[in-house]
């Protein structure tokens, strides 16, 4: 089940009330999601699930303790807080630990969407047997999974601090595959709001794709390429720029962003086109108004005319270092412009289309440089067109290449991903760095 405001303030309340130390936080967690898996063009699997997790952290000089646990009845919250205080009495003391956050005034962005959370078994089975639709009349196998939830967090501490956000999320992802293994394609979608989610659509992308990519095709050179990245791909990469601003590794030398005696702030480190920025209100995505520790979200620009204009900061961080703390970002928005994936191709004399990106890793935190594998229809340019399929390609590829060497952005939208709301651009990105051929569809 989802707790409301007052359902999670009154089961923060009791366990503070419970407890005899005077630095306490609590944690609510409460959702009920449910899925639809399909396989082989047929459901396969289903599930729903509902959860209420109680964490309660517990400070005694310094020295802290969580112990998280189901509990709701005033008995159970309490034993959940007397074992926290018994574990802090044993735990080391953290030189970095801060005080509990007082009141704070946060964002109430409208995240809730009533038709999501009245979804069931039904409409879940009417959006997966539309993509099956697609994918039998293409002769086509199709396999993927239909998701949505509904959620709430909400915080408490000792020092007078409550914030609540609660919000409604769906996803459908499909892979459709040609029955000889040879041609593979994806499409996915995500949004707070059931009505953003286009089963068919989803489908005939990546039918199409499958399609398309039917028989594979030859293997390319490795090197440095021109490549237009569909906006999955770009998310996919760009994830690594999102954990890597940050001012402490940035400060103390660790960082892409460090620079002696300190970071990058200021300067122009990408194309004069580029704008990033998070903003828990945006009314098309929004997103949590609050960081893990209770710290107001606010709309922050962390790149803007390419330029380098924030870095998040945690609050121990920040008072070392004289600042005011920055919360790390809870969604991610690229600025672009307004051409589809289609005309950005057209603009391409010799290059590779790519539809995401997958398995991907760090390689190099100071370089943000990862490695990862197209996957799921990638294909040679010539001449602003599609010259068939080409076989994946292992990439070892930083995000900054994507923010410096942009030579085009198309219309953003937003693209699955499970740790923040990412609304992206296809991009146009020249040198893009492609080390070896892969085997895989």
């Amino acid at each position: 089940m989802t707790l409301t405001r007052a359902e999670a303030q009154s089961l923060i309340k009791s366990a503070l009330k419970a407890a005899t130390l005077k630095d306490v936080a609590v944690r609510v967690r409460s959702s009920s999601t449910a899925n639809l898996r399909f396989a082989n063009n047929a459901p396969t699997t289903s599930g729903e699930v509902e959860r209420v997790d109680l964490s309660v952290t517990a400070t005694r000089d310094r020295s802290s303790a969580t112990v998280s646990g189901t509990a709701r009845d005033p008995a159970g919250v309490a034993e959940l807080v007397r074992r926290a205080e018994a574990l802090a009495a044993l735990a080391p003391a953290d030189p970095e630990h801060m005080p509990p956050l007082g009141p704070q005034t946060y964002l109430r962005p409208v995240a809730e969407d009533p038709a999501v959370i009245k979804v069931g078994p039904e409409a879940r089975v009417d959006a997966v047997a539309r993509v099956l639709k697609v994918a039998r009349e293409g002769k086509l196998e199709a396999s993927g999974m239909y998701v949505h939830g509904h959620q709430s967090l909400a915080l408490g501490t000792s020092a007078g601090l409550f914030a609540y956000h609660a919000e409604t999320e769906v996803t459908l992802t499909a892979t459709c595959r040609t029955p000889d293994g040879s041609g593979s394609g994806w499409g996915g979608a995500m949004s707070h709001r059931l009505a953003d989610i286009d089963a068919v659509a989803v489908a005939r992308r990546a039918a199409d794709k499958a399609e398309m990519s039917r028989g594979g095709g030859p293997a390319l050179e490795p090197g440095a390429y021109t490549v237009v990245l569909e906006a999955q791909a770009v998310a996919d990469l760009l994830d690594f720029l999102r954990g890597s601003l940050g001012a402490r590794p940035a400060d103390e030398g660790r960082s892409f962003f460090s620079r002696a005696g300190g970071n990058a702030i200021g300067e122009s480190l990408f194309g004069a086109q580029i704008k990033l920025r998070s903003d828990p209100m945006d009314p098309g995505n929004p997103s949590t108004p609050f960081a893990d520790d209770g710290l107001p979200l606010q709309p922050t620009v962390w790149i803007d005319q390419g330029k380098l204009l924030t870095l998040a900061s945690s609050r121990y961080w920040a008072q070392r270092q004289g600042r005011a703390p920055v919360p790390a970002a809870r969604s991610l928005f690229l600025a672009g412009g307004t051409a589809s994936v289609a005309e950005l191709v057209r603009g391409v004399e010799r290059g590779v289309l790519v539809t995401r990106l997958w398995y991907n890793r760090m390689l190099d935190p100071r370089q943000i440089l990862a490695t990862g594998l197209t996957r799921d229809g990638t294909f040679k340019i010539e001449g602003g067109k599609l010259a068939g399929p080409v076989k994946n390609m292992r990439y070892n590829e930083s995000p900054v290449t994507l923010l410096r060497q942009a030579l085009a952005l198309g219309k953003p939208e937003r693209v699955v991903n499970d740790g923040a709301v990412v609304v992206v651009p296809p991009m146009v990105v020249d040198g893009f760095h492609f080390a070896s051929v892969s085997d895989a569809v």
